[in-house]
């Protein structure tokens, strides 16, 4: 039997090293109740776009052509995340505060969408209302990056930040009750100011499978080109052959 919901938690710019039990126990609960790697990886450029873009889409940026946070290639050369549960009969939802995640989801395939300018929270909240109709949601927070561009990577007002998102993943789970699948990742690091490039800071990410089918270990190396292939097989749902990630559901 399939988990229902699955849940994907982008916390945008989530260094791993910003993780510990007291600041985030909620992903500290689940990386102990999961599998997890505190080294997975994003594509370079790290950057929120071309990141999510290959999260959702399965290939890199020298595929998709998403190389800045403004501008997008009007063809996908792979179908979506949201496309392959549509096409399977799923309801998918996504919530979200940053407006050119828009074009993750091709027109007519979610069941609910929610993009809103507003703080993390209001995005919490939508999603709590709507996740007992779907089968699996997308929920990103956006405001751990913009405390990072303003204050600083690891600063104080970024480590509050990453423990007011861990804060807001919990009300969702609540939400969602038992037999809910996890999946929790960032779509880069950051250093300074700023990210971006090939540095370890930026492109070094946390990557955490909780629930049922979770493996008890990930395989090394992990990322989020393996994001895709993991939720559609926890879903039951065959992967495009054209992903070039593959599912960590089958462990180390």
């Amino acid at each position: 039997m399939r988990p229902r919901p699955a849940l994907l938690f982008v916390v945008d710019g989530l260094r791993p090293d910003a993780l510990d039990p007291r600041r985030t126990p909620t992903i500290w609960r689940l990386m102990n109740g999961g599998a997890h790697t505190l080294n997975g990886r994003t594509v370079v450029p790290s950057a929120t776009l071309p990141a999510h873009t290959s999260l959702f889409y399965g290939v890199g940026p020298d595929r998709h052509g998403v190389t800045t946070n403004t501008w997008s290639p009007p063809v996908r050369p792979t179908p979506s995340l949201f496309t392959v549960l549509r096409a399977a009969g799923l309801r998918a939802g996504s919530f979200y505060n940053w407006e050119e995640l828009r074009d993750m989801a091709p027109p007519g395939q979610l069941e609910t969408s929610v993009f809103l300018s507003a703080p993390d929270a209001r995005v919490a909240e939508e999603a709590r209302r709507h996740l007992g109709g779907l089968d699996f949601a997308f929920v990103y927070f956006g405001e751990t990056d913009l405390v990072g561009h303003r204050e600083g990577w690891m600063s104080r007002g970024y480590l509050g930040a990453v423990a007011r998102a861990d804060g807001l993943i919990a009300r969702v789970l609540d939400a969602a009750g038992d037999g809910a699948a996890v999946v929790v990742t960032s779509d880069h690091g950051g250093h300074g100011r700023t990210h971006g490039s090939d540095r370890p800071e930026d492109v070094t990410v946390p990557l955490v499978l909780h629930g049922p089918g979770a493996p008890e270990r990930l395989p090394e190396p992990a990322g989020i080109l393996d994001v895709a292939p993991t939720l559609t097989a926890l879903l039951g749902v065959p992967a495009p052959g054209d992903w070039e990630g593959r599912s960590l559901l089958q462990g180390p």
